[in-house]
């Protein structure tokens, strides 16, 4: 880790957060993220209904109320056939009348020792608010943030259909997931897709594909005076991989259907959907500016640190 100053956490009390504390920290996040306002029920959702255990919230308390937070979101990471507990770093902020005393480098500094004392792994997406903070600390940049685009080709329409909307993913998906061939990433278990689509006031469209050879979901949204569709999860067994181009030819045609001008979706340079994806029109966007972080021990961090063999996608966010 670099040097840094102490942090001043004078008149401050630096705690684990627990669930009395969500009110406290919805409105500290009204504050700092007035574009992105949440509601009880996303909290409650977020920090404490995950199916790997509730988050690790730490905060800094000041007068009273907290003003500055850092969550480990709980997750299973698939690492090369293994399942390891791992965590999620998001939600790092502080109030704008407490920035600039050291409190984020403080909790970072704390909570990658408690992670390093007990083995565990992690990834981030932080936003351009925290992103120094990332790398003032013991974590390893690992790429941008691989966001494609894509303009929807009405002419892409098919007669056939491989997708078959499904209201919940059943075990079927873990089986996807573990012949997917895919050597990183957050576990795509039905328990983990289950609950990352039950996000409350989002309206996903779940589908299984040709039967039980893959999953995907879609999330139709608003921007500004357009339409978009992005691909939430993509995931097919290593012997569907054939199929991907007739499965974006009918996201096309979804996107169509729904009057969206545009497709968007993450995936990783060197990801083995990437010659289906650039086939299928998608592009990186050369706007897109965030950057993926990882954490590991010695024994882990050689693997981690392999930006092509990672499969990230929306689910390993909480914007969508």
């Amino acid at each position: 880790m670099s040097a840094s100053r102490p942090a001043d956490l004078s008149g401050c009390l630096q705690r684990p957060g627990t669930e009395a504390d969500l009110p406290g920290l919805l409105e500290l996040m009204r504050v700092v993220l007035p574009h992105d306002p949440r509601s009880p029920e996303y909290c409650r959702w977020q920090f404490l209904d995950g199916p790997a255990g509730p988050a690790a919230m730490r905060l800094i308390e000041c007068d009273g109320r907290p003003v500055s937070l850092y969550v480990g979101t709980r997750k299973l990471l698939w690492l090369d056939g293994r399942i390891l507990p791992c965590f999620m770093i998001q939600d790092v902020l502080t109030h704008p009348d407490f920035r600039g005393r050291g409190f984020l480098n403080h909790m970072a500094r704390a909570f990658l020792a408690e992670m390093d004392a007990a083995g565990m792994p992690a990834f981030t997406f932080p936003n351009k608010l925290s992103e120094n903070s990332f790398r003032r600390t013991a974590w390893t940049e690992l790429m941008p943030i691989p966001l494609r685009l894509a303009a929807t080709r009405p002419e892409a329409a098919t007669t056939e259909s491989l997708l078959h909307p499904v209201e919940r993913f059943g075990a079927e998906a873990g089986a996807i997931w573990a012949a997917a061939g895919l050597r990183i990433g957050v576990l795509r278990d039905a328990a983990f897709l289950n609950w990352r689509y039950s996000r409350p006031g989002a309206v996903y469209h779940r589908s299984a594909i040709d039967g039980d050879q893959g999953f995907m979901v879609l999330k139709v949204y608003d921007r500004g005076t357009s339409r978009v569709v992005h691909i939430c999860d993509l995931v097919v067994r290593t012997g569907a991989r054939r199929l991907l181009p007739a499965i974006l030819a009918e996201v096309h045609a979804f996107a169509a259907s729904q009057g969206a001008g545009q497709i968007t979706c993450w995936l990783p340079e060197g990801h083995p959907y990437a010659e289906s994806f650039a086939a299928a029109g998608f592009a990186r966007d050369p706007g897109n500016d965030r950057f993926a972080f990882t954490h590991g021990g010695p024994a882990l961090l050689p693997s981690l640190s392999q930006p092509a063999a990672w499969h990230f996608s929306q689910a390993d966010n909480d914007i969508y």
